[in-house]
């Protein structure tokens, strides 16, 4: 999904009609959350079945809750065992939440942007030289959404190591 579109973004930046700027655009972005999307529930897939199936939707609210109470659950565990230290405990934790929240937050607004993309064509595509925005977010900063959530679902996956459940 983040090969196609890369190529959507760069033929859309190449076209001289507004009108396949727009559109080209529009189906770039929408590339781009499909592929951060994709990445995140095959990660989290790995961690437990059930979140192969997750929609897109529910997708946030699974990191900021089901994901991370299995894991506090676990560490809790391993401070009682001695196994960890109150410190470590609480910095895997910290790593979690932001990794998990950060994750979540991309995935709320690069859903609300596919959904503009996809269903409000009246809502245009600007452009500023070679960038092009919809709404306030830069095609080019999508383009970073398929990489942001493979550093998030690696710092989650550690911590789920980590605390010994996968």
């Amino acid at each position: 999904m983040e090969v196609v579109g890369e190529h959507l973004q760069d033929w859309a930046q190449k076209q001289k009609d507004e009108l396949q700027k727009d559109v080209f655009g529009r189906s770039a972005f929408n590339r781009y959350y499909y592929a951060a999307y994709l990445i995140t529930r095959m990660n989290l897939g790995e961690l437990n079945p059930d979140w192969k199936k997750e929609k897109h939707k529910a997708m946030p609210n699974t990191l900021m809750t089901t994901v991370r109470k299995p894991v506090i659950r676990e560490l809790d565990k391993q401070v009682k065992k001695n196994i960890m230290t109150k410190s470590e405990r609480s910095r895997a934790e910290s790593s979690l939440k932001v990794a998990t929240a950060s994750l979540s937050n991309l995935l709320k607004e690069a859903y609300d942007l596919r959904c503009v993309a996809d269903y409000e064509p009246e809502e245009l595509i600007s452009f500023d030289n070679n960038l092009l925005l919809l709404k306030e977010y830069k095609l080019d900063s999508a383009r970073k959404w398929p990489g942001k959530a493979t550093a998030y679902c690696k710092t989650i996956r550690k911590i789920w190591r980590d605390a010994g459940l996968a």
